[in-house]
């Protein structure tokens, strides 16, 4: 909702909390960018750098949908584009059916980086994109306690981002994506930054939360465990360009434990099938006398090590 139009709509209308998630999808896209000095690269041609190829992917309203793979298979371009941060090269990118052209209060991300700003104590943080969408004081104070209870810092509503430990911080930009009730949460890497055990406790949040929301969350993580735990599905990547390898449903009932037999042995099977995704980048980015884990040194490289020093 514009700001001009959230002033101009009735109180029921402009507090329109509660919404449902939505339908995303990317149809055929291709992804390219400008390559810098890429000449030769591979992935390159004459149009530049592509990141994405002929990605298609349907995402259903309220699914909770992972994308794993290795760096560079477009999982975070995926994320960028339904945002409405990137537009395609080929192809179309929609919410809930409508074309993606620009960003909008129906979509929002979050990031590693709980990226809160500073300066703001926590409610107020919360409170920002609601007073740059033209809702009143009023309505910014009842949404976000609501909101600061959904995600239990109700205690901490005054408090600074630097008071606050990691999760919290995290917690809280979830709670500030979630302001104004947007119907699909785009999720790049959000616990990454955590320790395990941080991690694994954020994790049983985010999926409380998503159950109470009823939101679209599609989550990008290198973790397949996490992938494995909080997905409806698994959308695996393979790289160079960006593709889709499979997409692998999770029919395991709720909730689950992260240390399930049942989840281990899916986290296995994925693995294994981006295992030659992962060794293919490495081969790509390291120099000749990079091996495979497992595998011995190149003859001649360990006794030429130090020859010269």
């Amino acid at each position: 909702m514009s700001k001009d139009g959230a002033a101009n709509a009735s109180p029921e209308a402009r507090r329109g909390f509660g919404q449902p998630g939505a339908t995303a999808s990317l149809e055929g896209v291709t992804y390219r960018i400008a390559p810098e000095g890429g000449a030769g690269r591979k992935g390159t041609d004459g149009a530049g750098l592509t990141i994405l190829d002929d990605v298609s992917l349907t995402i259903g309203a309220g699914e909770f949908v992972c994308l794993v793979g290795p760096s560079g298979s477009g999982k975070s371009t995926i994320l960028n584009l339904i945002a409405g941060l990137a537009k395609p090269s080929v192809g179309r990118v929609a919410a809930a059916g409508i074309d993606v052209r620009a960003p909008g209060n129906d979509r929002a991300l979050v990031f590693q980086e709980a990226a809160l700003f500073p300066w703001l104590r926590l409610r107020a943080n919360i409170e920002f994109p609601l007073r740059v969408n033209g809702y009143s004081a009023a309505e910014c104070a009842d949404r976000s306690e609501e909101l600061l209870r959904l995600v239990h810092l109700w205690r901490f509503r005054e408090s600074f981002p630097h008071e606050l430990s990691g999760g919290m911080r995290q917690r809280g930009a979830i709670a500030r994506a979630l302001a104004t009730d947007p119907a699909v949460l785009l999720m790049d890497e959000p616990f990454a930054a955590l320790d395990m055990q941080t991690r694994e406790l954020l994790q049983t949040e985010l999926e409380r939360i998503w159950l109470a929301t009823g939101k679209t969350i599609v989550f990008v993580t290198h973790n397949v465990r996490e992938a494995v735990r909080l997905g409806d599905r698994v959308v695996l990547m393979g790289t160079r360009p960006g593709r889709i390898l499979s997409d692998i449903p999770v029919t395991m009932p709720r909730p689950r434990a992260v240390d399930d037999p049942e989840v281990a042995a899916l986290t296995r099977d994925v693995a294994g099938s981006l295992a030659s995704e992962v060794d293919k980048v490495a081969r790509e980015e390291a120099d000749d006398a990079w091996v495979a884990p497992g595998n011995r040194l190149r003859p001649g490289i360990r006794r030429a090590v130090g020859s010269r020093l």
